[in-house]
């Protein structure tokens, strides 16, 4: 159980700027995961036990739940501290960086004991932990410039726990991405926890419990990292030792890995604005490819840079550039709408939406690996609008000086997304005197277009426009006021 190194990753590439903490974010932070479990050591066996009726604070029992783990440290005399983590591979767990370091150091704790996923743990002895699993961490990944300098959550407090063979299998689908973290706190969607903590202010329990909390917040350049946070009251809520316990979203897709549970702004479930705060997992990638590199599995793209959108007859196409990091390992790529259904799939940098009704369109891209894995950021490129092409105006008659005349008419430009491929003037004799575009692309933005082509009979005219595009062609116009000729 003691590991056989531990070692810092290297610095991430930029960190996150200083900034005020968030509405739903209260600094200092206590931390909700460091109990005290030394006591547990001597104390009769029913103490380790859950209370026949307890104030279930974290939820409903969830014993079995493959997702989760028991974590107990050692320090060297003794195994003080319980916390939680997340099965994000079979040898990798996610926790928090106090969970693996010792208090007030960057020093990494002695040893670790992890109990298999969703099992009764906890159970101590004179000697120790009783029932671990088989298994031994030989890294613990965090960020470099993390330091457990108090009882209060510091920046950059997460951390993944490597382990010499496979605890259990997978417990998320995958990770969660930066937009969906943007539309989840848009809608308030419900955030899945799942720990080994007290079920009460000093209540106890060996069994994992399991609770369902909104999310309050999002942001990506707090002063504590790429940061979360979900609310909870007196009702319901985590508490000390679900410090490193995972916080997911559930859908029709799976289970959505958000990161792990940090700390929180109060007491255990003593105040009715209590928020919890926890790290994006995939705000550090860093961290999370190298634990992934070292564990054999592939490592995780970041987001497409560069989306475009281009409406195209009844279609957009989308057109991104390749991730900055692990871009070899993509494999495809899904284009999202704004509810993160996927439109669109590729091999490719481009993916067209086809058969779309008139209206305006915004998408994102995600990258994906071979595990699903990937990032995806809110949408932020222009929309693109689908429009019919519609019935053009009467042309006008404009005089071009010395008795000549021109017949001036409208374009599609701005007004449809279908591709044109000629505008057609004619006279209310039905001959055609102007066909086609003019050279140039700039030709199809222009939003009037000349036709110098009059009628060289004497007589009295008057002039139509229609446009032929590759969606079809529109309507023939209404006819021009008369002129005559000659």
């Amino acid at each position: 159980m003691v590991p056989s190194r531990l070692r810092h990753m290297s610095p991430r590439a930029a960190g996150p700027r200083r900034r005020a903490l968030p509405v739903g974010f209260l600094a200092p932070v206590a931390l909700a995961a460091v109990v005290s479990l030394s006591a547990l050591a001597l104390a009769p066996a029913a103490s380790a036990q859950p209370l026949a009726t307890p104030r279930v604070y974290g939820g409903t029992p969830t014993n079995g739940n493959p997702a989760i783990v028991s974590i107990s440290t050692f320090n060297g005399t003794s195994w003080p501290t319980g916390c939680t983590g997340g099965m994000l591979r079979g040898r990798l767990v996610l926790t928090a960086s106090h969970c693996t370091t010792d208090h007030e150091s960057a020093a990494g704790v002695r040893g670790f004991a992890l109990f298999s996923p969703g099992s009764t743990a906890l159970t101590y002895s004179n000697t120790g932990p009783q029932g671990p699993a088989a298994v031994t961490v030989i890294d613990a990944w965090r960020p470099a410039n993390y330091v457990n300098t108090s009882s209060q959550v510091q920046p950059n407090d997460i951390a993944i726990l490597q382990l010499d063979r496979d605890l259990g299998a997978p417990g998320f689908t995958r990770l969660a991405t930066h937009f969906d973290m943007a539309r989840w706190l848009a809608a308030g969607t419900q955030v899945q926890h799942a720990g080994y903590g007290l079920t009460g202010p000093g209540q106890r329990t060996s069994n994992p419990f399991a609770t369902s909390l909104p999310l309050i917040s999002f942001n990506t350049e707090s002063s504590l990292g790429p940061v979360f946070a979900t609310g909870q009251s007196p009702a319901t809520g985590i508490c000390p030792g679900d410090s490193g316990s995972p916080a997911w979203v559930s859908d029709a897709t799976g289970n959505i890995l958000i990161g792990e549970m940090a700390g929180g702004n109060a007491p255990c479930g003593q105040v009715t604005n209590y928020s919890n705060v926890g790290l994006f997992a995939l705000g550090y990638l860093e961290m999370v490819n190298n634990a992934l590199r070292a564990a054999g599995y592939p490592t995780i793209p970041s987001a497409p840079q560069g989306i475009t959108l281009t409406a195209r007859n009844r279609s957009v196409v989308v057109e991104w550039q390749a991730p900055a990091t692990s871009p070899e390992t993509v494999v495809g790529y899904d284009v999202l709408d704004a509810s993160g259904a996927v439109v669109c799939q590729s091999a490719t940098t481009s993916c067209t939406v086809p058969d779309l009704p008139d209206g305006t369109y915004a998408y994102t891209v995600r990258s994906r690996n071979a595990e699903n894995e990937g990032d995806a950021m809110p949408i932020t490129a222009d929309p693109a609008v689908v429009a019919t092409p519609t019935q053009l105006p009467a042309p006008k008659i404009v005089k071009a000086g010395k008795g000549k005349y021109s017949i001036v008419y409208q374009t599609l430009a701005g007004k449809s997304s279908a591709v044109v491929t000629s505008y057609t003037v004619r006279d209310n004799r039905n001959k055609v005197l102007c066909s086609g575009l003019p050279k140039g692309r700039s030709a199809l933005t222009l939003a009037s277009l000349p036709c110098n082509a009059l009628p060289s009979k004497p007589g009295t005219y008057r002039f139509t426009v229609q446009a032929v595009t590759e969606a079809g062609s529109t309507p023939i116009s209404a006819p021009s006021r008369p002129i005559r000729i000659g």
